[in-house]
């Protein structure tokens, strides 16, 4: 979409540089490319660590607390690294931190693994690392210094899995790889590559609450952070060269396991139910014999079988209701100035109308998106949705309003301008349904606009 600007030109430029105020891979960094074999000899960039952005506050807080820049320190094109996994480290003078954006689309990130207050993030598998890989050498507490970024390539073999507390039980105390998807993400299948361990005989463990044996580490090998799951079950599978088994912990803190249930003697689970899937679900790939191998992790959403649950709540209607929280963004006035744009699904669910709601349609239980938004005061908030199916759009603001709109923005795509600070300032929760209930993938844009 076109803005017309009738400021001057240096209120354009400093606009348009304010409004990307969170790591974007929009920015460009200076750029390298690399081939697997090139970055066995390792290689060293200068970097300013340091940056104005705090994670919490570009939707990326689950994955740590520090401060980084909008434009990525490096872009690195890499290629030919399957035999390969990639170390990336940071030397500094301060309490530096890394962020990176990997060939897979996932964020990764650390502060003191590499020792005297440096990160360091040691990408496995070629998933992550070919292809276009975006690094931020940011700080924890936005004091900038001088530092060195390195980047060093070794064979896979050598990876060695991260220490383990003997005698350990399985815990979701800390955290596996983080990947964040949308059930309409995982309808097209992801594949991950890990490494199966032996541990703790899962026998020994009663604080599972669910019969499993053969053995795995106390830290999950994925924490998957899940959102957009309510038509979806979640199947998770195991393709290994030994006898694996699989333990999930799920968002409602239930434990799931299965050993053979795959092709062989793979395990596969398939995961039914809103409450079960929306969050955070950790995932265990252990080993049968307690003896180690590799083996791929496939994660699929598949169209739920059958009604899915939905967390216990007040109302039994399956009206849309602010008691659920769909995925969650923290955004500021500011940085909307620039159109950031959610790809979604419309769904049908609850008549609206029915529901003593404005508005004609069908809407989900819960929010595809709880924007908690901040400096709005002076801005006016459009949201556009763009689908392939008649949409409508439903939006409860933070002081509690309910707004509806069906054909809005033309084309059988609905549009909303809110306005107001104490309608913005604070959680507003966004559906995006259908006027007939049919299902589709779908676009939510917001963009500000001064009042």
């Amino acid at each position: 979409m076109f803005r017309l600007f009738f400021a001057s030109l240096a209120l354009f430029c400093t606009m348009s540089v304010a409004a990307m105020a969170c790591p974007t891979a929009q920015l460009a960094g200076a750029s390298y490319s690399f081939t697997g074999d090139d970055l066995y000899a390792p290689k060293t960039f200068a970097a300013a660590a340091g940056g104005q952005n705090a994670l919490g506050n570009c939707g990326l807080g689950n994955l740590g607390s520090a401060y980084f820049n909008s434009a990525p320190s490096y872009t690195f094109d890499l290629s030919g690294m399957e035999e390969y996994r990639l170390v990336l480290d940071v030397d500094s003078q301060c309490d530096a931190a890394l962020l990176v954006l990997g060939g897979d689309n996932q964020w990764y990130f650390d502060d003191d693994s590499n020792g005297n207050l440096d990160p360091m993030i040691d990408l496995g598998n070629s998933a992550q690392s070919n292809g276009r890989v975006h690094v931020w050498v940011g700080s924890f507490n936005n004091t900038g210094c001088n530092a060195s970024l390195n980047l060093e390539t070794f064979f896979a073999a050598a990876a060695t899995p991260a220490p383990q507390q003997a005698g350990a039980c399985p815990s979701y105390e800390n955290q596996g790889q983080l990947l964040n998807f949308t059930g309409q993400q995982l309808y097209a299948p992801q594949r991950f590559s890990t490494l199966v361990m032996g541990g703790t005989r899962l026998s020994s463990c009663g604080n599972l609450g669910v019969d499993a044996w053969g053995q795995a580490t106390r830290d999950p090998q994925y924490s998957l952070y899940l959102s957009g799951m309510q038509e979806y079950d979640l199947e998770i599978e195991v393709d290994a060269s030994c006898d694996t088994v699989l333990l999930v912990n799920s968002a409602d803190g239930q434990w799931y396991f299965n050993d053979d249930s795959g092709e062989g003697l793979n395990p596969m689970l398939r995961l039914a139910g809103y409450s079960a899937l929306e969050g955070r679900v950790d995932v265990w790939v252990g080993s049968y014999g307690g003896g180690n191998c590799s083996a791929n992790v496939e994660f699929e959403t598949w169209l739920a079988s059958s009604t899915p649950a939905v967390p216990a709540a007040p109302a039994t209607t399956g009206c849309p209701s602010f008691a659920y929280t769909g995925a969650t963004f923290s955004l500021t006035g500011q940085d909307l100035y620039s159109a950031d744009t959610f790809q979604t699904q419309a769904i049908g669910g609850a008549d609206v109308a029915s529901c003593g709601l404005p508005g004609t349609g069908f809407a989900s239980e819960a929010p595809q998106y709880s924007f908690y938004l901040s400096g709005m005061d002076q801005y006016r908030l459009e949201m556009i949705v763009t689908s392939s199916c008649d949409t409508t759009l439903l939006v409860n603001t933070a002081n509690g309003s309910w707004f509806f709109d069906d054909d809005g923005a033309g084309n059988l795509n609905p549009t909303l301008n809110l306005t107001g600070g104490a309608m913005l300032n604070g959680r507003v929760d966004v559906w995006i349904g259908s006027y007939s209930g049919a299902a589709c993938p779908a676009a939510l844009e917001l963009e500000t606009w001064f009042n």
